[in-house]
């Protein structure tokens, strides 16, 4: 269960509640910016590891210290390509539930000091305390009514409105939530260079989150934006290259809740990436990855590696 330290103490606290936002860092990989142009039902499952830690951080309107978080987040994205066309772009629709198994660790310490006895002072501490909690349930759930793809040669682009419902299992009285509470907006550009004759391949997204009020909280995590991208150089059905994001937190927090201030967070993540595709030039391949993001200059959020495996595939 949560512990907290009012805002008395808070002047250098963690910006976005819970430390992050709402789209997932490092989701988007290669070929993200091509949408399959043969209609049908196609499946991404990624079973997705972050460890991270900070020195502060935001849970509930509170500040939590010396954080330490573990999670492993189970998510498959559905994505149906229709036979429509809007704007001269072929337009799909998809969904993306999760199950998480979340784990938070507190660790506050409390220094040598000192207590006056009379004429004397005795010494006293240093002492710590440990905190931690653990959920596995239902996570939060992205939507995303409208995807519209193009092409024209090698160059591939999408855009992508998501949304981002609070399905997940949420307590403003435990520590280990596996939802943020609240809603979001999330519109995706991606886009991606292939050339099939040299292997070489390019992608890159901007995501810019806009995420409503944590209604349990009166707490609002300010916009973020974050880009990705990816380059590979592909060997018949094996790719290898490197992958990278940055999460940039571009307005305050705000809301009667976010009595800590307006304190903007950001964190960059970079790593390689492999991947292979089983199954040739069927019309079902099977395409298995694997990716490794160190995360690094991290300020007001948590700092840590994710290790992300997928395979997709067309039914």
């Amino acid at each position: 269960m949560a512990t907290a330290l009012l805002a008395t103490i808070a002047t250098n606290a963690h910006a976005a509640e819970f430390g992050t936002g709402p789209w997932v860092k490092g989701y988007s990989d290669i070929f993200s910016g091509i949408l399959p142009p043969v209609p049908g039902v196609y499946v991404r499952n990624d079973a997705y590891h972050y460890d991270g830690s900070a020195d502060r951080t935001v849970f509930d309107g509170l500040v939590q210290i010396g954080v330490e978080e573990k999670y492993l987040a189970d998510i498959m994205a559905v994505t149906y390509v229709t036979s429509a066309k809007i704007l001269g772009g072929t337009y799909a629709f998809a969904v993306a539930p999760s199950v998480v198994d979340m784990n938070v660790d507190v660790n506050v310490g409390i220094g040598r000091f000192t207590v006056p006895v009379g004429p004397v002072n005795i010494p006293v501490g240093p002492f710590s305390f440990n905190f931690s909690d653990s959920e596995v349930a239902l996570g939060d759930t992205a939507f995303a009514p409208l995807i519209l793809g193009w092409n024209a040669g090698n160059f591939y682009w999408n855009f992508t409105l998501f949304g981002f419902a609070p399905t997940g299992d949420y307590n403003i009285h435990q520590l280990a939530n596996t939802s943020q509470n609240h809603w979001a907006v999330m519109p995706r550009l991606a886009a991606t260079y292939f050339d099939p004759k040299t292997g070489w391949e390019a992608s890159g997204a901007a995501i810019y989150s806009v995420s409503w009020e944590n209604p349990a909280t009166n707490y609002e995590t300010g916009n973020i934006l974050n880009l990705e991208g990816a380059i590979t150089k592909n060997f018949g059905p094996l790719g290898v290259g490197g992958v990278a994001y940055a999460m940039i937190q571009t307005t305050p927090d705000s809301g009667a809740g976010a009595r800590l201030g307006s304190f903007e967070s950001q964190v960059f993540g970079i790593g390689p990436i492999v991947s292979l595709t089983l199954g040739g030039a069927t019309p079902t391949p099977l395409t298995l990855l694997v990716k490794w993001y160190h995360e690094f200059d991290a300020e007001n959020t948590f700092e840590g590696n994710t290790v992300d495996g997928a395979f997709s595939f067309k039914f």
